[in-house]
C-alpha cells in the first residue's frame, strides 16, 4: 500500500529505476512535508499562532493535492508538477511574509520551494539551498525579529527535515553508484575474461576446423581440397616460371578384396603403411594427398624431363607392392598411376587433375599394377564411355535391350536339352552393340541389376510362354552378376518372378562365374544354397579362367560345369588347351556334375569332347542365338 502510494500507482521496468526513485522520493518528501506542517499546524493553533497555524494547514493539504495530483498524470510528467508546486511555493512564501511582518514563521514554505528545486535542478542544489535558507531564517529570526524560541525551532523542523533528507539520499545514492560502478567494473573484467577464453576456444575449433577441411582423418595427409588449391597455386606459378608439372594419381588395385575378406580395420592399416611408403618413396618437397579412399595423388614440380616421373612411377609402384604383415596375415598390394603433365596435356588446372584420373583407369585397363601417361585419345574414349552410359540409362525405357536365344545340345541324341539367354542391346543409331561392349559398363555403373532383372523377367515369361504351346525347350540359363548375387533381396526377388510370370523353378538355371563366386565365397554359397532350395540349377560359367579353389568348389551347391570357349577354340590341336578341357571333364565327373561345352564351331572340336566324355554343348556348330521368334520356328520342328 505504502509503495503504491509512493510510486503514484505506477508500474516501473527494471531499466527506469531513476525514474522509479525520483517519483518515491517526489511523494515521500511531500508526505513528510504534509505530517510535519500537519503537526506544526495543531501545536501552533495550541499556542495561539493561528495565522502561522492556518498556513501550515493549508501547506498539509497541497502537499495531500500535489501526491494526488502525481497520480493522474502520464507516468515520467512529474515535472511540470514540481514547476506548479515550485511557483506555489513561492506565492506563499510571499505570502507569508506579508501577513507576519517578515520572515518570522515562514521557513516550512521554503521546503516546499526545495522540493521541486530537487526534481528540476537536482539534489545538490537543493540540499544546498535548503541549508541557506535555515541559516537566513535562523539569522533573521535572531537578528531582527521578536518571537519566542520554541515557535521558531517549530519553523526549522520541516526544514531540517528535508536538509536531512536530501544528504541520506546523496549518500545512498552515492553508495549505490559506488555498487554499480564496481559491478560494472567486476562485470566488464568478467565480460573480458570470457571474451578472451571465448576467442582462444574458437580460435582453437577454428584452428582445428581448419586442419580437419584441409587434412584427412586416417592418414593426417593433405585432403582432395588442399590438393586441388595446391594444384591452383603452383600452375598459377608454372604460367610465369614456365616449369612443367605433374601429377601422379594413384589407385590401390583390388582394395575391395582386403576389406571384404580382413575387414575395414585392417583395410584402414594397409592405407596407412601405403600411405607412409609413398612418403618415404618421393622428394620431400614433393606434394602427397590422398585424395579419398584408395587413392593418393602425387604433384610434382620442377623435374629435368619425363624420364625423371617414370622412374618415380615405378619407384612407387615397387615401394607399394612390397609385402604387409598385419596381425600375422601376410598380404600384398599393387597399384595403378596415371600420370599428366602441365602444360603438356593441358593449361586448365581442373583437367590436370581429371586427365591424371583418365590415365589411371587406362593403367587398370592394362591390366594394373603399372603406369600411363595421358594421352588425348584417353579423353575422346572416356567421353564415349559416359554417352554410352547415358544412353543405356534409357535403353530400359526405349525398350532397345532385346534377348536373344542360343540352344544347348546334347551330341548323341541331337537334341535340345537347354536355351541360354543372352541380352543385346539394339541401339537406334549404332545399331546392334554387343555384349562385351555395353556389360562391362552397366556392372561399372551400376545399371547390371535393372539390366539382369530385366532379363530375367522377359526369358521365364518368354519360357512359359513356349512352354504353355506344347514345346519342350529345356532348362533356361539365365547369367547373373557378382552385383545381382550380392543384392540382399536377391532370393526373394527370384520368388516374385517366378510367381508373377509362372514359370516352374525346374525350368531356370543360374550361370555365375568363378571370379562372382569367389568375390565372397560364403555369401555366395549362402546365396546359391538359397536358390537350390527353391529348385533351381546351378551352373559354374567359363570354368577354368578364374582362380576358384577345388577345396571350395566340392562345397558349391552347384549342378553343372561350363568350360569357357578359351579352352575350345584350339582343341584338339593346342594340347594345353586339351588338357585343361580333360581335367574340368574329369573335375566335373568325379564331382558328379554335368558338364557343357561352350564355343564349338567345329565337328573336330565336338568329335574330341563326345570322346572325353563331354556330350553337352553350345556354340555356332548347332545355333547362333536367335530371336525369340526364330528359337520357336526351331522347337516346331521337334
Amino acid at each position: 500500500m505504502l509503495e503504491n502510494l509512493l510510486s503514484s500507482g505506477f508500474s516501473f521496468r527494471e531499466d527506469e529505476y531513476e525514474l522509479k526513485t525520483k517519483y518515491i522520493l517526489f511523494n515521500s518528501m511531500l508526505a513528510i512535508l504534509g505530517v510535519t506542517l500537519g503537526f506544526m499546524g495543531t501545536l501552533r493553533m495550541l499556542t495561539h499562532y493561528y495565522t502561522q497555524g492556518i498556513i501550515d494547514y493549508g501547506a498539509t493539504l497541497l502537499s495531500i493535492l500535489f501526491i494526488l495530483f502525481l497520480r493522474k498524470f502520464g507516468k515520467g510528467h512529474y515535472v511540470p508538477l514540481a514547476y506548479a508546486m515550485a511557483i506555489s511555493s513561492v506565492g506563499v512564501i510571499v505570502y507569508s511574509y506579508y501577513i507576519s511582518n517578515g520572515i518570522l514563521n515562514i521557513n516550512a514554505w521554503f521546503t516546499a520551494l526545495v522540493i521541486p528545486i530537487f526534481l528540476i535542478l537536482g539534489y545538490r542544489v537543493a540540499m544546498y539551498m535548503a541549508v541557506s535558507f535555515m541559516v537566513v531564517i535562523a539569522l533573521f529570526n535572531i537578528s531582527l525579529t521578536e518571537t519566542d524560541t520554541l515557535n521558531t525551532l517549530y519553523g526549522y523542523v520541516p526544514l531540517f527535515l528535508s536538509v536531512l533528507f536530501l544528504h541520506i539520499y546523496e549518500i545512498r545514492f552515492q553508495q549505490f553508484a559506488k555498487l554499480l560502478t564496481d559491478a560494472n567494473t567486476n562485470l566488464e573484467k568478467k565480460v573480458k575474461e570470457k571474451t578472451l577464453e571465448r576467442t582462444e576456444v574458437l580460435e582453437k575449433q577454428k584452428n582445428a576446423l581448419r586442419y580437419q577441411a584441409h587434412h584427412d582423418y586416417l592418414t593426417g595427409l593433405p585432403n582432395r581440397v588442399w590438393f586441388q588449391k595446391k594444384v591452383k597455386e603452383i600452375t598459377a606459378k608454372s604460367n610465369i616460371s614456365r616449369n612443367s608439372t605433374a601429377i601422379l594419381f594413384i589407385d590401390l588395385d583390388n582394395f575391395k578384396n582386403i576389406n571384404d575378406s580382413f575387414g575395414h580395420d585392417i583395410g584402414d592399416k594397409v592405407i596407412n603403411i601405403t600411405a607412409s611408403r609413398i612418403k618415404g618413396c618421393i622428394r620431400g618437397d614433393d606434394f602427397l594427398a590422398r585424395f579419398g579412399g584408395d587413392e593418393f595423388v602425387i604433384l610434382i614440380d620442377k623435374f629435368e624431363g619425363k624420364n625423371d616421373i617414370e622412374s618415380a612411377a615405378s619407384h612407387i609402384i615397387s615401394c607399394i607392392s612390397a609385402p604387409i604383415e598385419i596381425e600375422r596375415k601376410s598380404m600384398f598390394v599393387s597399384c595403378s598411376i596415371g600420370v599428366s603433365l602441365y602444360p603438356d596435356d593441358t593449361v586448365s588446372h581442373q583437367d590436370f587433375i581429371k586427365y591424371a584420373d583418365t590415365a589411371m583407369y587406362k593403367a587398370k585397363e592394362r591390366g594394373r599394377n603399372n603406369y600411363q601417361f595421358y594421352s588425348t585419345d584417353m579423353t575422346e574414349l572416356a567421353f564415349e564411355k559416359i554417352l554410352m552410359e547415358t544412353s543405356m540409362r534409357f535403353a530400359l525405357e526405349k525398350e532397345e535391350f532385346v534377348v536373344h536365344y542360343q540352344p544347348q545340345i546334347d551330341c548323341i541324341t541331337e537334341q535340345i536339352i537347354g536355351i541360354e539367354a543372352l541380352v543385346r542391346w539394339d541401339h537406334e543409331s549404332m545399331g546392334l552393340i554387343s555384349p562385351q561392349t555395353f556389360i562391362p559398363l552397366a556392372e561399372e555403373s551400376g545399371l547390371i541389376i535393372a539390366l539382369d532383372q530385366w532379363v530375367m523377367k522377359t526369358g521365364m515369361t518368354q519360357l512359359k510362354t513356349w512352354y504353355d504351346k506344347g514345346y519342350n525347350p529345356g532348362r533356361l540359363s539365365l547369367n547373373l552378376s557378382a552385383k545381382q548375387l550380392q543384392e540382399k533381396t536377391f532370393v526373394s526377388t527370384v520368388k516374385s518372378m517366378l510367381k508373377e510370370t509362372g514359370c516352374e523353378a525346374e525350368w531356370i538355371e543360374f550361370e555365375v562365374t568363378e571370379s562372382n563366386i569367389m568375390h565372397n565365397i560364403q555369401e555366395a554359397i549362402n546365396t546359391l544354397n538359397a536358390i537350390r532350395d527353391l529348385g533351381i540349377h546351378v551352373a559354374i560359367d567359363d570354368f577354368g579362367t578364374g582362380y576358384s579353389s577345388l577345396s571350395y568348389l566340392k562345397k558349391l551347391p552347384v549342378n553343372k560345369l561350363k568350360i569357357d570357349r578359351s579352352f575350345i577354340i584350339d582343341i584338339p590341336e593346342n594340347k594345353e588347351d586339351a588338357a585343361i578341357t580333360n581335367a574340368i571333364i574329369a573335375i566335373a565327373d568325379s564331382l558328379n556334375l554335368t558338364v557343357i561345352a561352350e564355343g564349338v564351331e567345329t565337328k573336330r572340336q565336338k568329335n574330341y569332347l563326345l570322346e572325353n566324355g563331354c556330350n553337352y554343348i553350345q556354340g555356332y556348330l548347332y545355333y547362333r542365338p536367335m530371336p525369340a521368334d526364330q528359337i520357336e520356328r526351331v522347337l516346331q520342328k521337334i
